[in-house]
């Protein structure tokens, strides 16, 4: 009981501060300012009779399978880590399961000029959107900081204390705004047994939101986001398949990465509009992360550690304070990269709970620009 008590108190403390960590430095994962006299001489000998003076990749008679790309277009511009720009320039496409049109200057360029070119050609994007180094891997539970632009396919499914089997599919969606902004939908689909009599499914409570990234560091690898959840009651209130009354949960999320190993935080409330129907909750996860197969590549594997804590009142029946410990594991299944998916369990450690055990994970792909 002493235990779960400190519990309640260090986790909520502890998912708080992880959004507050901004200025413990280390070596940067992404390239120095170095010369960009350098890379624009290179860039213009290697690179702009394919992509053109200006980077806009409209070259009269260029005869190639897939037209180049528009390095202008700060999408497409700040997608990516200057690691996976450094293995496209390196390896050619193909390295990075991209189009065969982009050759390899492996043996023309050395290291040193491949890091000053792509130096160069981020400066064509003007305008400032969060780099691709601050798109950390996306946890199991935990809300990232970064506005995305995915479609994904998650899966949960647990049983209760009761021994009733419950699962929830969900697709989602998830398109950028603007440099900072990101909207999400998320369709659910709820299964469950009470009492092992017979299935019974449904569509869940559908969901819309919205963040807005506020601040973002790419020298200390730190990025902070805000935004708003609303849950509309449309799962069937009767077969306890959704809430039966809207939820607005505002939220904010932090990511720090110090080189490869990075922190993950969010914090969420959800407030209902009919109180009698579902409790105000707090959701605090904690989320760390670690790659441990194929470093640095597309088809990196990691390692996940989240804390997954939540907090009800407003019912008689609101379970105070649950702990869960959620291990998983993500792994990057193309070489670009676009293609990802993980699993994981979760296993509480409050006493308090609400499921004895949940396995989740997703496949994911990362749409184009």
């Amino acid at each position: 009981m002493e235990i779960t008590k400190a519990l309640c108190r260090i986790v909520p403390l502890a998912a708080g501060a992880g959004l507050l960590i901004l200025v413990i430095g280390t070596a940067p994962a992404y390239l120095s300012l170095i010369d960009l006299t350098k890379g624009k001489e290179i860039y213009g000998d290697a690179c702009a009779a394919c992509h053109g003076d200006d980077g806009r990749g409209k070259v009269a008679d260029l005869a190639t399978e897939v037209p180049p790309p528009d390095l202008t277009s700060c999408d497409f511009n700040t997608s990516e880590a200057d690691r996976d720009w450094m293995r496209v320039v390196s390896g050619g496409g193909v390295a990075a399961g991209r189009s065969e049109s982009m050759p390899s200057f492996r043996d023309s360029l050395t290291e040193e000029d491949i890091k000053h070119v792509v130096v160069y050609l981020r400066t064509f994007c003007t305008e400032d959107w969060p780099r691709g180094e601050l798109n950390f891997s996306r946890p199991l539970v935990t809300e990232k900081a970064y506005p995305e632009n995915e479609a994904l396919l998650t899966w949960n499914t647990g049983r209760t204390p009761s021994r009733e089997h419950q699962t929830t599919l969900a697709a989602i969606i998830e398109k950028p705004v603007g440099a900072r902004g990101q909207v999400e939908l998320k369709i659910p689909v709820s299964l469950r047994d009470p009492d092992k009599r017979g299935t019974l499914g449904g569509i869940g409570d559908l969901e819309v939101s919205g963040k807005y990234v506020l601040y973002h560091d790419l020298k200390r690898l730190f990025i902070a986001s805000a935004g708003a959840e609303l849950k509309l009651p449309t799962g069937s209130l009767r077969r306890a398949l959704g809430e039966g009354t809207t939820i607005l949960a505002p939220f904010l999320a932090a990511g720090k990465g110090w080189g490869d190993f990075v922190v993950q935080s969010s914090l969420q409330f959800e407030y209902p509009f009919v109180e009698q129907r579902a409790p105000k909750t707090a959701l605090y996860n904690l989320a760390f992360s670690y790659p441990v197969v194929n470093r640095g590549e597309g088809t990196e594997g990691q390692l996940f550690l989240e804390f997954n804590g939540k907090s009800e009142w407003g019912k008689r029946d609101a379970k105070h304070f649950q702990l869960y410990l959620t291990p998983g594991f993500r792994q990057s299944l193309t070489a670009s990269g676009n293609w990802a998916a993980a699993i994981g369990a979760q296993l509480p450690v409050s006493p308090v709970h609400e499921a004895q055990y949940r396995v989740l994970g997703y496949i994911l792909f990362e749409l184009p620009p």
